[in-house]
């Protein structure tokens, strides 16, 4: 299994039963059109869920991780403006992370309270997966140095 494949199946395993992992949107904003994917998706409730899969080791999380976050919110701040989702959450599997969300006072905290998105803590049951996780992003940081 490729690194992006194991990820993608990682997804998968942290969300709840009758969400679709993958769904994509189609946009039309004036003459222009774009898709988005989201990582879950419900067909009935309309929530859809992004994931953000970190693993943190010195306790404060990256800029990246940040940005991801915030990436994220934005995907489905936008989504809801447009009436293509009702209900929207991420899921952090870091705790730094996390911790960081709640506790900074960023303004990413405040836009997805101001929104409604909710953010939840949501770690891997298998210790071996935090580690393989951490691993390949590691890995994915130093090929890119």
């Amino acid at each position: 299994m490729s690194n992006t494949d194991f990820l993608r199946q990682s997804e998968v395993d942290l969300l709840p039963p009758g969400f679709e992992h993958g769904h994509v949107f189609h946009i039309q904003v004036d003459d222009y059109e774009a898709t988005a994917e989201v990582d879950g998706w419900h067909p009935v409730s309309r929530e859809a869920i992004e994931i953000c899969q970190s693993e943190t080791t010195q306790g404060t999380p990256k800029p990246g991780q940040k940005r991801k976050l915030a990436s994220d919110a934005l995907k489905l701040i936008f989504l809801t403006q447009q009436g293509l989702i009702a209900s929207a959450r991420v899921y952090i599997t870091s705790p730094e992370l996390y911790t960081w969300f709640q506790l900074s006072g960023s303004w990413v905290s405040a836009v997805c309270r101001a929104h409604r998105i909710h953010v939840e803590l949501k770690r891997h049951r298998r210790k071996t997966t935090r580690r393989r996780i951490k691993n390949v992003m590691h890995q994915a940081r130093a090929e890119k140095s």
